[in-house]
């Protein structure tokens, strides 16, 4: 079952929720560049685009996503 929402952004608590990975691991995955930067939207605010985590999943499954 697809739970991600079908556009937009999400919070980083809500992608570690998600994805059942503590802290530590998302922003390590973020550093390494195994998973999707977050976008700034302004001063100490970043939001992770369900778009480029949808196209993570995708090239890990090794298919292209054509859903948005």
């Amino acid at each position: 079952m697809d739970t991600l929402p079908k556009s937009g952004y999400m919070r980083p608590a809500q992608v570690i929720n998600h994805f059942q990975i503590s802290e530590s691991t998302l922003w390590n995955w973020v550093k390494k560049g195994k998973f999707p930067s977050p976008d700034k939207l302004g001063d100490g605010v970043s939001r992770f685009d369900v778009s480029a985590i949808r196209q993570w999943l995708a090239d890990r499954k090794g298919t292209t996503s054509t859903r948005n």
